[in-house]
This record gives structure tokens, C-alpha cells and sequence, in this order.
């Protein structure tokens, strides 16, 4: 289901997945590790009739420069531990849209604070927030040959976070071969040299 902004639900949100799954007789719903709602064992021309009616692109968002999925905690809007605005954060990502296609898919974890909920160390795109700002750090992937992101930034104003990630996604799809995951990427060419392309 698309349109799932970090995973906060409202009662009319839910009234309408109820509504899709009486009237789909979908027998299974599952809330995926990207904070999105699965519509599980549909047969096929159920699923593709489905994905019409919720508008789902056909092509894959990286393809037109956008973000895969955003990750979010809640932030200081619902959480006592949260020191930074994260799902504003989310909404200010998803709305960005690069020049070029992306080489690969692009997974981003917003979280609050340093506790990390949304796993920011272990995606594409990571940002952590505390009380000098957020911490940005890129190449991160929780895949079959995970890797820590690493630090590009820290103490980073919401604009200035905002403007590094574009210079970063940048610096990625005009240099990084097409396919090529951000943290293989950054396995060929290392934290020393993106920062000289993406700081001066």
C-alpha cells in the first residue's frame, strides 16, 4: 500500500485498509520492516486489480531519482525520547527528486534519537538526531553482506542535512556503476573521498 508516511496510521486510514480487505477478501495483512502495509496471499489478477485501484507506480522509484522508502520514528512529536522533528524530516525526503535515476534502490531510517529505532547505522541514507543536530551518515545495508553506514556529517541543521543528502544522492547516481548498492559503492571509493566531493 503506497502513500504510508512513516508509518503513522489514521482512523480513517484504517477504515479504508478494513474496507480493501472485505471487499478483496485478502486473507492476510502484514506491517512490513519498511513501515508499510502488505496485502498478502492475493491471487494475481486480484493483486494487479489491487494495485490499480491504490495507484502503485510500475516503475520502481529510484528509476525516476526518488527515495526507495523512508523509514521514521515517531520523533519528538509522539516520543518522550525524541529530540528532533523526524517525521517533518520525512516529508521534506520525500519530496526529493534528483536529476538523474539513482543506480539502485535507496532505503532511508530516520531516527529521533541516539537509541537508533529505525536502524539509521544500517541503511542507505541514515540520520540520527541529537541535541548538536543530525548525524548523516551514508552506505549503510542490512542485506546479506551487511555494513555500517559511515559518518559524512554531523551536527547538521535540518536545511543543512537536507541540502548534504541531495549533494550525496548526486555524487552517487553521476559516479556509482547502475546497480551498485550505496554501501558497495562506498566499499570502492571510501568515506575520505565522498566527503571531498560532497563538503568542499
Amino acid at each position: 500500500m503506497p502513500d504510508m508516511d512513516a508509518g503513522m496510521l489514521s482512523p480513517q486510514d484504517l477504515e479504508k485498509i478494513t474496507a480493501l480487505v472485505s471487499r478483496y477478501n485478502i486473507p492476510r495483512i502484514k506491517i512490513t520492516g519498511a513501515q508499510r502495509v502488505a496485502f498478502l496471499g492475493m491471487e494475481p489478477k486480484q493483486a494487479e486489480s489491487l494495485q490499480r485501484e491504490l495507484h502503485v507506480p510500475e516503475e520502481a522509484p529510484h528509476k525516476n531519482g526518488r527515495l526507495h522508502y523512508i523509514q521514521a520514528c515517531p520523533g519528538n512529536a509522539w516520543c518522550k525520547y525524541g529530540v528532533a522533528d523526524t517525521l517533518r524530516m520525512h516529508n521534506r525526503l520525500k519530496n526529493i527528486e534528483l536529476k538523474n535515476p539513482l543506480p539502485s534502490k535507496v532505503k532511508v531510517g530516520i531516527s529521533g534519537c541516539r537509541m537508533c529505532c529505525c536502524e539509521s547505522w544500517v541503511r542507505d541514507v541514515g540520520l540520527v538526531a541529537e541535541k548538536n543536530g543530525w548525524r548523516f551518515t551514508f552506505g549503510g545495508n542490512g542485506g546479506g553482506r551487511p555494513r555500517i553506514g559511515d559518518i559524512v556529517a554531523d551536527g547538521l541543521s535540518e536545511d543543512e542535512a537536507i541540502t548534504l543528502i541531495e549533494k550525496t544522492l548526486h555524487y552517487y547516481s553521476t559516479t556509482a556503476k547502475f546497480k551498485t548498492r550505496s554501501a558497495r559503492f562506498m566499499e570502492r571509493i571510501g568515506i575520505e573521498a565522498l566527503q571531498k566531493a560532497v563538503l568542499s
